[in-house]
């Protein structure tokens, strides 16, 4: 099925103005779909504009303590998408004289560019006819082509992989590889469908037979295991403790509230109970506040000045226990 010359021309006219598509920049084009896996355009375009702005090249990225970098990508989540690049970008510098190869095999070789980045960089940068399959892509090509295989299963990404790489030849890959994106995001949405918008209509079978919400089949996800923990708020003289604990491989490089799963909480005040959601487990955490109790002394805690908390990267689930406490305390 040819449809590059009809979803090339929708994108020219259609697509989003957005500032990584003002720029042909391999390391931009990097930064912006990092940023975008799993978060929404909107929400990351704030933190991408200011990235760029602290780290405007590979080289002041890979020069930047991560603690700092941690700190730039505060509030945007799945926080390992930040630690790979930072090594991503040291990795550039050493490996590739801080320029990102115009190579799909070689761009898959750096920490945190997988098959999918490694296409869009190659395709969107570089004009190299490279697919570059997410969950857009996914669902409008199982659509198009009525695909009922189960798209969390390689086997069919890797199907789904070449039926686009046939696809996309003769086209201009920049704007072949976007456009599926752009149609994904805008118009063959996963619960509202504007078929009659869509540049495709014409040959989609699911559109033909009315079979659209049939697809994309996905098996459903496990439920996400639940973590009780008792969390400690303990301030003297304007330092709170803090620890560093990143045993659980959660964040790693962030600090977070001294927490356990069991301890000792006589001395200590009950504040309320919070639930955060992470994308592979919950936590739910009893929030207990020091008064006169035994206070934490493992090798991950550490004072810090309160004045210094804005300065440092603090998990998510933690800091909505700061952001609702400090000013009331301090």
């Amino acid at each position: 099925m040819e449809i590059k010359n009809e979803l090339c021309a929708w994108f020219v006219s259609n697509h989003r103005k957005l500032p990584f598509r003002e720029s042909k920049d391999p390391y931009a084009i990097w930064v912006s779909e990092i940023m975008a896996q799993q978060t929404r355009i909107e929400t990351m375009l704030p933190y991408y504009e200011r990235w760029m702005k602290d780290y405007p090249t590979i080289e002041s990225l890979a020069s930047a303590p991560l603690e700092k970098v941690l700190k730039s990508w505060e509030g945007l989540g799945y926080y390992n998408r930040a630690r790979k690049l930072h090594e991503g970008a040291k990795q550039v510098v050493e490996q590739y004289q801080g320029q990102l190869p115009a190579d799909v095999e070689e761009l898959e070789k750096i920490s945190g560019i997988g098959p999918y980045t490694a296409g869009a960089i190659a395709s969107i940068a570089f004009g190299i006819p490279a697919p570059a399959i997410d969950g857009n892509v996914l669902r409008v090509i199982t659509r198009l082509l009525e695909i009922d295989d189960d798209i969390s299963k390689q086997t069919t990404v890797k199907k789904v992989k070449k039926i686009v790489r046939e696809m996309m030849q003769g086209s201009n890959p920049s704007d072949f590889t976007q456009g599926l994106m752009e149609l994904g995001a805008l118009v063959c949405m996963p619960q509202v469908i504007l078929c009659k918008d869509c540049p495709l209509n014409q040959k989609c079978l699911g559109y033909a037979h009315q079979t659209q919400m049939n697809f994309p089949v996905k098996t459903k996800p496990k439920k996400a295991p639940v973590f009780n923990y008792q969390t400690l708020l303990i301030i003297k003289k304007h330092q709170i403790l803090l620890s560093k604990d990143d045993r659980d491989g959660l964040m790693k490089g962030f600090y977070r509230l001294p927490q356990y799963e069991t301890y000792d909480t006589n001395g200590y005040e009950y504040i309320n109970e919070m639930k955060h959601v992470y994308s592979h487990k919950i936590w739910k955490m009893k929030i207990y506040q020091h008064q006169s109790g035994i206070i934490p002394n493992d090798e991950y805690v550490i004072w810090v000045d309160i004045d210094q908390l804005d300065q440092l990267p603090i998990i998510g689930a933690h800091l909505k226990i700061l952001n609702q406490r400090i000013h009331k305390i301090g």
